[in-house]
């Protein structure tokens, strides 16, 4: 903690809200993380917002063939670890947005994303890596906010919209619970890092958008039942039919539905 602030001082800098600013200054948690991430022998680490390169560093010092690949929005963070690393091998950074950027340009066939993600833009990030790297090798480590990570999770009643589709085309695995006071400045909330796996499909990606349709039709309303959702663009007959067919009662509501109910049932609509 000392150290992040020294170097924040020493960049005249202090943490953005806007940019989601919350450093990770508990060393016995970075160590655990880098000590996973080298376990899953891969050969290219992307990280999303590096900040002042509390895993960077400890990635190269495990692993100096690693290629390691930063995209970093903050100016001055970005000036401070290009000028950092210069001399430093199989490293580049990107100043950009990574909302703006096309992420599948900078991986490879065994290739980790990690990111401590902001909180405000989290979700958003987890999309775009669903809907490019669905079927793919490559896998992500993110931070989200504990409530976000649960959801996403789906623990029983928590399904949503977005952990259908996700749970859909990856599986989940929950690695890390932080504390607020595992990072500075501390949070408000705690955090949840999961462990993403893209699942192999054979789901044409050209039907993303009619699927994302599908389930925000699904998800309309929770407190209906998931048929009375459907019949607003489907004819109830035929999904009665079709459940049946399924054998998906046609009492349930939108959260009861597993990931792979959803695709069946949409597969055959």
């Amino acid at each position: 903690m000392v150290t992040i602030r020294k170097n924040l001082t020493y960049l005249d800098h202090y943490p953005r809200k806007d940019h989601g600013q919350n450093f990770l200054s508990n060393d016995k948690l970075i160590n655990k993380i880098i000590n996973f991430i080298i376990s899953k022998k891969i050969d290219r680490v992307v990280e999303i917002g590096p900040g002042l390169g509390a895993i960077t560093d400890k990635l190269k010092q495990a692993d100096k063939k690693l290629m390691l690949i930063c995209i970093e929005k903050d100016k001055k963070l970005f000036e401070y670890l290009q000028k950092k690393y210069s001399n430093v091998t199989n490293f580049k950074i990107i100043n950009k947005d990574v909302l703006k950027i096309d992420l599948k340009e900078y991986v490879n066939n065994k290739t980790l994303i990690f990111g401590n993600l902001p909180y405000n833009i989290a979700t958003k990030i987890l999309i775009d890596y669903a809907d490019s790297f669905m079927g793919s090798n490559t896998k992500a480590l993110f931070m989200f906010q504990k409530e976000v990570a649960d959801k996403i999770i789906a623990k029983k009643t928590k399904k949503s919209q977005l952990s259908t589709k996700i749970n859909c085309f990856f599986d989940i695995e929950e690695f890390l619970n932080l504390n607020q006071s595992d990072f500075w400045p501390q949070p408000k909330i705690k955090s949840t890092m999961l462990h993403i796996i893209p699942k192999k499909t054979q789901f044409n990606i050209e039907n993303m958008q009619k699927l994302d349709a599908f389930l925000s039709l699904a998800f309309q309303s929770n407190r209906r039942k998931l048929i009375n959702n459907l019949s607003i663009e489907y004819d109830k007959s035929l999904l009665l039919k079709k459940f049946n067919f399924l054998k998906i009662q046609d009492n349930l509501r939108p959260e009861n539905l597993t990931p792979d109910q959803y695709l069946n049932l949409f597969n055959i609509l």
